[in-house]
């Protein structure tokens, strides 16, 4: 709790402290920084719309519109005062609860309804869970098709509606996946029922792969793909030893960012530190011992050694997907004459 206490900024601990005073004490309200923004929180907010209001009290959340930070704490407590005031009198209204219409309501599928709703999920998510690039690029342009289909005619049912922007993207693809999961979030933001019989047309990218799986570098591949790299003109050092570690410790591309490379007892060993987060598991920092193809030297050709030297490549470890990068070097390696065998078009970064 000390730790915790300690990390908190000065200027968010006086608006806490001042917030406070304004209520004369009343406890079970909160103010916070979540991501780039800031909320109020409390059991006392009242139901959201569409919300059962006999379910027993439970915290919620208010975004408000006055940035975090040291200058514009004196607008936040005043927003958060004046909330406060609006609840305890009675008066205060989630924001926009009457902008989004009914399952009834025939203006629902109309491009201006979605909009506002689209806009209000923007709201929601950017800052708080996801920042301003995830949107643009795993929000906006899905959204954005179902603005322009929603637009070509008039639409009697949601299913049909939404049948036709999931077959904007071929089948078992992870664009329809993604925009199926989009629309989705969507629905349930305005709390809309999701029709049934869609998730067969969203589909399964595995369905579309090899039915063995992946397909993996074979030990010769691995070999191959060595000597590639080595006599590459455009390649370095840094970049051979990137993909040696790829290939010894079993990693994911991400996971070369903030990779720490060491040896015990003359065997290569990595310390991934990058986490992985999903809506199920987080994978935290673990250490990974080097497994060598058949035929490479259990120090992995040095690997410790030039990892010290040379490094990652920094373009590579610095970019939003280091998968990207290796998988254009990738194409560029396969168009080599090979030395020993050739490199399959099924193989991947």
């Amino acid at each position: 709790m000390g730790e915790m206490a300690a990390s908190r900024p000065r200027w968010l601990a006086e608006l806490s402290t001042a917030f406070k005073r304004h209520r004369q004490g009343r406890t079970g309200w909160f103010i916070e920084v979540s991501g780039d923004r800031l909320r109020v929180r409390s059991g006392e907010l009242p139901p959201r719309p569409g919300e059962r209001a006999d379910v027993p009290p439970k915290r919620r959340d208010v975004w408000l519109r006055t940035p975090p930070g040291p200058a514009t704490a004196a607008k936040a407590l005043q927003e958060a005062c004046e909330l406060f005031d609006q609840v305890q009198g009675g008066s205060w209204r989630w924001p926009d609860a009457d902008a989004t219409p009914g399952q009834d309501d025939e203006r629902r599928l109309a491009p201006p309804t979605l909009q506002r709703l689209i806009q209000k999920l923007h709201a929601a998510v950017e800052g708080a869970r996801i920042g301003a690039d995830t949107w643009d690029r795993t929000y906006r342009p899905y959204l954005n098709q179902l603005l322009k289909v929603a637009g070509g005619k008039s639409w009697e049912t949601d299913h049909q509606l939404i049948d036709a922007v999931l077959r904007t993207w071929p089948p078992n693809t992870r664009a329809r996946q993604m925009a199926h999961d989009r629309v989705r979030r969507l629905w349930k933001q305005a709390g809309w029922e999701w029709p049934d019989g869609l998730a067969e047309l969203r589909g399964n990218g595995r369905a579309a792969a090899s039915p063995e799986g992946v397909r993996a570098f074979t030990d010769a591949e691995l070999q191959e793909l060595r000597d590639r790299i080595v006599r590459s003109s455009r390649l370095t050092p840094a970049d051979l030893a990137a993909w040696d570690a790829l290939a010894v410790f079993g990693l994911r591309p991400a996971e070369l960012q903030g990779l720490e490379l060491f040896s015990q007892e003359g065997v290569p060993m990595a310390r991934v530190q990058r986490v992985k987060v999903s809506s199920k598991v987080a994978s935290g920092v673990r250490v990974v011992p080097a497994v060598p193809p058949e035929g490479w030297p259990v120090d992995c050709f040095q690997l410790v050694k030039r990892w010290r030297e040379h490094g990652f490549p920094a373009g590579m470890t610095a970019a939003r997907s280091p998968g990207q990068v290796l998988t254009q070097q990738l194409r560029r390696l396969r168009d080599q004459t090979p030395v020993q065998i050739p490199l399959d078009n099924e193989l991947t970064a």
